[in-house]
């Protein structure tokens, strides 16, 4: 299969750059036919598909002023490339949106690229790339074609549009009454054929607006009786409208273009070097860095447990004189007040088809099995928003590349770079984008170093199984905190350790890079910003996890409600047999329970999993009281945790870590090396724990 991508974007936006970076030395030269203007190509193979790539002409509209213009629509038109890329400018958003907005009026599989991400950061410019995407109708990514930034997941997003799994539609937009004008242009256009291959509306209004090639055509066709009507067209609309439709036209785009950008474009202000210079010498030091990011990543994580546990209310109500109703407040967080939201509609929805007459197993499944199941996953969304809060604040400011170099410093020693860093970053969110973002590596043996390693990271799945046992387990914040740190710190050493046997076992005589690695300024963390990013994230997650929830719901249900005799009780079910096989080797971590070593066969499909699995499996709906009523000691919680942040990545990881290393050795590594890593660390943890409490 081959793919034909034609590249397009005003000078200065880094096209060429980009074009380089993909394709490489993969490139020849030649002129467009009858032009004397130079023609690129190149290619890359990717997932074993083929993708051609011509450069065209840079341009800044699609209008006829210069041969680059003509060349550039004409090529879209004509030779119909599977998708058209717009290249753009982050710091020049408004201006380089204009060709992107004429191409999206032509043609529909369009994929949109904001390039200089690097240099907009480092001007406190920062760009909603989502909400860009929603508002063009069209996918766009943020990349940084020097660095490299974002590359491989704008050839994903290529092949995708390519390949149909996602459909682009042509943007409209409102041109003040024009269309009125453009009627019956558009009716003799349909006539005389001499336009063939361009969407009529945007021909009769670039024809409206007045373009020389266009004209030439038509006369070369014998239509020139159009341009009489055009002539006629032009003359209505300075009359009714009162401005030249070309004005009204290009107006039109800006306007759109204005309301877009200042929808997705926020700037902040940078800090004076006199205070970057302060903090640089606090995060950057050597020995008091480490600590001043461990006490701010421990105080931000204090802050979002303190507030789950109602604070400040509670001690407001308590100064009040109104213990009973801080109390109250303490024991019903927003986690649980979101599981009694739960139980109520998994009540109301029973009752509901009861009345209907639903038959029993279809009233069980539903309000014992599916919403129960989605239940114990969204009961800890405010959490998890407001962890992606704290992440935000981090970014924005410019402290977590700060954090980056410190990592580097350490990295460098175990066999890592800096630039390894961002693909395991990637890995708090999903362990998946963590993997396939070690593509940007420079050397084979970095890549896979950071792809084995990459699932150690704890994902946002794990953080709510993480979340909700603290907060079952753990009634002050400041213990839920350490904990939760505790658990990222563990992962941090063991990637060192490992890495540095890595080395050793699979890598003997690789030497990692040396790299530089460029600091944006400190900001002052933006409302906005914040917003964008915790928000985007969290509905990512949603996205990922419901649908595998949903399908996780009805199989757990099934397995809780029926045995090999039919119907049965908890105790004599499917669930129960699955769970026991396991029980000896989670014994020997100090976890007898059956339902608990289900949990880890569902955690292996998804680590969401095995909160919901616990819920169905003690038939208790909120999720908290649910893990509490397992009657684990603190030694078994530590157990369980570190256990199940550790044991074999989640499907979807293992298929990306084939899919990008293509070796199954490696992938039966992987698995069998969190297995073990997993269960000694575990065991140690509950014996060493049980010792000492």
């Amino acid at each position: 299969m081959e793919v034909t991508v034609a590249l397009a974007g005003a000078p200065n936006v880094g096209k060429s750059t980009l074009f380089n970076m993909l394709v490489g030395e993969r490139r020849h030269v030649g002129n467009w036919p009858g032009k004397t203007v130079e023609k690129y190509e190149g290619e890359l193979e990717h997932h074993g598909v083929k993708i051609r790539v011509v450069d065209l002409p840079g341009t800044y509209s699609l209008g006829a002023i210069s041969e680059e213009e003509v060349i550039a629509r004409e090529y879209i038109v004509r030779e119909k490339p599977d998708v058209v890329v717009v290249v753009t400018s982050a710091i020049e958003l408004e201006r380089t949106l204009y060709l992107a907005v004429q191409v999206l009026e032509l043609y529909d599989r369009v994929v949109v690229a904001v390039n200089k991400m690097d240099a907009a950061r480092r001007r406190g410019i920062h760009v909603n790339v989502p909400k860009l995407s929603k508002l063009l109708g069209a996918p766009a990514v943020a990349i940084s074609a020097i660095e490299g930034e974002g590359l491989h997941r704008l050839v994903e997003l290529v092949l995708d549009v390519a390949q149909g799994r996602i459909r682009a539609s042509r943007l409209r937009l409102d041109y003040d009454g024009l269309p009125y004008f453009t009627r019956n242009i558009v009716e003799k256009l349909g006539q005389c054929h001499s336009l063939s291959g361009y969407p009529l509306e945007w021909a009769a209004m670039r024809l409206l607006e007045g373009d020389p090639a266009f004209e030439k055509s038509l006369l070369d066709e014998g239509c020139g009786d159009v341009l009489g009507e055009i002539e006629e067209a032009r003359k209505s609309v300075e009359r009714k409208l009162g401005s030249p439709p070309e004005l009204i036209a290009v107006s039109a785009r800006y306007e759109f273009i204005q309301r877009v950008v200042s929808a997705v474009l926020e700037k902040a202000s940078v800090a004076e070097p006199e205070l970057t210079e302060t903090l640089d010498n606090i995060f950057l030091h050597p020995h008091v860095g480490p600590l001043a990011a461990l006490s701010l990543m421990l105080f931000l994580l204090l802050v979002i447990f303190s507030i789950n546990t109602g604070f400040p209310l509670n001690f407001i109500f308590d100064y009040m004189g109104m213990p009973g109703v801080a109390s109250m407040i303490e024991e019903n967080s927003l986690a649980g007040l979101l599981s009694k939201f739960f139980d109520l509609l998994s009540s109301a929805t029973a009752s509901w088809l009861a009345a209907l007459g639903a038959p029993s197993f279809l009233i069980s499944l539903v309000a014992d099995g599916v919403i129960p199941g989605v239940g114990s996953v969204l009961s800890f969304l405010p959490l998890i928003f407001m962890v992606f809060v704290a992440f935000s604040v981090l970014e924005d400011s410019g402290l977590m590349a700060r954090f980056a170099v410190l990592g580097h410093r350490f990295a460098h020693r175990i066999g890592l770079t800096g630039k390894a860093l961002l693909p395991l970053l990637l890995g708090i969110g999903c362990n998946v984008p963590a993997i396939v973002g070690a593509r940007i590596l420079e050397s084979d043996e970095e890549k896979l170093l950071t792809s084995l390693l990459a699932p150690l990271i704890p994902c946002q799945a794990r953080l709510v199984v993480i979340l909700v046992f603290v907060s079952a387990f753990f009634s002050n914040p400041l213990l839920q905190a350490l904990m939760v740190v505790f658990l990222y710190l563990y992962s941090g050493l063991l990637i060192v350790l490992l890495s540095l046997l890595f080395r050793r076992i699979l890598l003997k005589g690789y030497e990692p890079p040396e790299i530089i690695i460029e600091l944006p300024p400190y900001h002052k963390p933006s409302l906005r910003v914040v917003w964008w990013y915790a928000w985007d994230h969290t509905v990512h997650f949603l996205k990922k996890a419901g649908t595998v929830i949903l399908a996780l719901s009805v199989i757990m249900w099934y397995l809780v409600a029926y045995g090999p005799g039919g119907a049965a009780t908890v105790e004599e079910s499917y669930a129960a047999i699955l769970g026991r096989l396991l029980v000896p080797v989670t014994s020997l971590m100090g976890l007898p329970d059956w339902r608990v070593a289900l949990a880890f066969e569902a955690g292996f499909v998804a680590k969401e999993g095995l909160v919901e699995t616990i819920v169905l499996a003690t038939g208790i709906n909120n999720p908290v009281a649910a893990v509490r009523s397992l009657g684990l000691t603190i030694p078994q919680v530590v157990s369980f945790l570190i256990a199940m942040n550790l044991y074999t990545p989640c499907v979807a990881t293992l298929a990306a870590f084939y899919e990008e290393i293509r070796k199954a050795k490696y992938l039966l590594f992987l698995v069998l090396y969190e297995m073990v890593v997993a269960f000694i660390s575990a065991a140690a943890a509950y014996y060493a724990a049980s010792f000492f409490l």
